[in-house]
């Protein structure tokens, strides 16, 4: 299984995904923005453009679902949680329901040789940040979306958001852990690129060293909030980020 990120040149800093099966060259398009240009990759490509899969239903996520449904004639798939999806035998995805950002939100893990390889994590997490909870949401839903879904998956599996935030969560994160040579690196490296041009895929290990939703826990975020709970921690990071 191979993951394609085509970023969409928007105000939202979109991206869209098309998981394809090295074997059949069958393709699942996620959360369709702009399909002319996801379809011209997928057919320069060779692939099939056969499924389409929602990871929820904010209309930048849908908002090309029908057209691209009518040019292809691919089949809407909706799945439950734990449920497997085969591309081929050791192709596959499964659905992981994870609300918090809105309440049916999914996130879909992509196997390849039936090994995790990486997650379409929607705008449950994104890279150094997760999503906030103002439109259908609940950030205290999202917090055990977070701490007991999506923080513990293997640390080698490559994070596939739907938005580019990776400069403003960092320097976010450097306001709560302003020590962090960790962070200035990522900074400085992600300042350094073409922002509307090249772009960084961060795995689940680089995100439990800048991610500051996911170290509630460590460094200088555990000092500041030493003395309420991990949920009271989220909720208060996520105040301080709704307002940055």
């Amino acid at each position: 299984m191979q993951v394609i990120q085509v970023y969409m040149h928007n105000m939202l800093r979109n991206f869209n995904y098309i998981a394809y099966s090295e074997k059949s060259k069958e393709a699942i398009f996620f959360d369709p923005l702009d399909v002319d240009k996801t379809l011209e990759i997928a057919n320069n490509l060779e692939l099939k453009p056969k499924y389409l899969i929602n990871t929820h239903t904010h209309h930048d996520h849908i908002h090309d679902n029908q057209k691209f449904l009518d040019l292809t004639g691919a089949k809407h798939i909706h799945l439950k949680d734990g449920e497997v999806f085969k591309l081929s035998e050791g192709e596959y995805l499964e659905a992981l329901d994870t609300p918090g950002h809105v309440m049916n939100h999914q996130c879909f893990l992509i196997y390849a040789k039936s090994k995790p390889i990486g997650l379409i994590s929607g705008d449950a997490l994104f890279n150094a940040g997760v999503g906030n909870c103002k439109n259908g949401g609940d950030v205290e839903v999202h917090f055990k979306t977070i701490y007991q879904k999506l923080r513990n998956l293997p640390k080698e599996i490559k994070i596939y958001p739907s938005h580019d935030y990776l400069l403003n969560n960092l320097e976010f994160a450097k306001t709560l852990e302003p020590k962090s040579k960790t962070i200035d690196e990522w900074i400085k490296r992600r300042s350094a690129m073409d922002l509307d041009h090249e772009f960084i895929i961060t795995t689940m290990e680089d995100e439990l060293q800048i991610n500051p939703f996911l170290r509630l826990e460590q460094g200088q975020i555990a000092q500041t909030y030493k003395g309420i709970g991990l949920k009271e921690r989220f909720i208060e990071v996520r105040k301080l980020r709704d307002n940055w």
